[in-house]
């Protein structure tokens, strides 16, 4: 019910709802809480006067001001969380109808939390696991002609993602890390995406530019086979 009917019936409302008693959406809540009192009706098989409420808690279904605010207030949480710069991020908080609604969603006051980092960074209490350790130094020690970056992404159970990029520095002695962390509305794709295009950004700005640059990066089931896919689309135009 709620993936395939409710998804349906409120399609879009994170932009078009404007509150229960308001001009422009005054009784489309109503409409949608008797569809969801049929779907508590059909699910639990009852008679039409069992009480409503206690179908509903038994369907697992909510009422339809709370959906359609709830909605409105995910769809403002997930832009304010984008990085610093994107225009979608600007929406909340605009001085357009849409924006003043998703501020008053969010109580947005305008601000953001600032991220302080220590001067003297705590030592944790725990045990680093290095896994694959000496199969990644071996790696990372081969000899090979031209320039030899390792990248890797990915994207955690919670939603953050990032990325990091790995090569030696132009006098070969040292190595040079870069660790980028690209917010929550990432996929893993994207991240192995924006981890290559950084190596070869990287590349670029070398001063003498290498004959050849090899690249490394984890294994990626989706980016080979989107590259794969690509590729053969190219060959058959």
């Amino acid at each position: 019910m709620t993936a395939c009917v409710q998804s349906v019936a409120m399609f879009g409302s994170e932009l078009w709802w404007k509150g229960d008693h308001t001009r422009g959406t005054m009784g489309q809540a109503d409409e949608l809480q008797l569809l969801i009192n049929q779907e508590a009706r059909v699910t639990t098989v009852c008679f039409r006067t069992t009480n409503l409420g206690a179908l509903s808690m038994e369907a697992g279904l909510r009422a339809a001001t709370a959906q359609l605010e709830n909605r409105q207030r995910r769809f403002g949480l997930r832009l304010v969380s984008l990085p610093h710069g994107d225009q979608a991020r600007e929406i909340v908080g605009a001085p357009t109808a849409v924006g003043r609604r998703l501020t008053n969603a969010l109580a947005y006051a305008g601000r953001t939390e600032n991220i302080v980092l220590l001067e003297s960074p705590e030592t944790l209490d725990g045990e680093l696991v290095q896994e694959e350790e000496a199969e990644a130094k071996e790696e990372a020690e081969k000899a090979r002609p031209g320039l030899t970056m390792f990248t890797d992404g990915s994207r955690l159970d919670n939603g953050a993602a990032g990325y990091a990029v790995v090569c030696k520095n132009p006098n070969g002695l040292s190595w040079k890390g870069i660790k980028k962390h690209m917010g929550y509305n990432q996929e893993g794709y994207d991240v192995e995406c924006a981890a290559l295009a950084r190596a070869l950004k990287e590349a670029a700005r070398r001063n003498t530019t290498p004959e050849r640059i090899m690249l490394k990066f984890a294994r990626s089931p989706s980016l080979l086979e989107s590259s794969q896919e690509r590729e053969r689309e190219r060959e058959k135009k």
